[in-house]
């Protein structure tokens, strides 16, 4: 993998972490602590990733708007 593609994968990793962080202060997401998952709370999915909670959220986002 090329050292500029590494950079960018974790970028949005990052960019992830700070959605989600800020969908846990809104009260959309929240973290079970007795299990390593995110819980998306308006649907009750699940996920283990940030990266796939923020793809989700987003999708979920433009599904319901109006």
């Amino acid at each position: 993998m090329s050292e500029s593609r590494l950079g960018t994968m974790d970028m949005y990793e990052e960019k992830a972490m700070m959605l989600v962080e800020q969908l846990i202060e809104r009260g959309l997401v929240e973290m079970p602590s007795d299990e390593p998952i995110l819980v998306h709370t308006p649907t009750g999915a699940q996920f283990n990733s940030a990266q796939n909670l923020a793809h989700y959220h987003s999708g979920w986002k433009a599904g319901t708007a109006e």
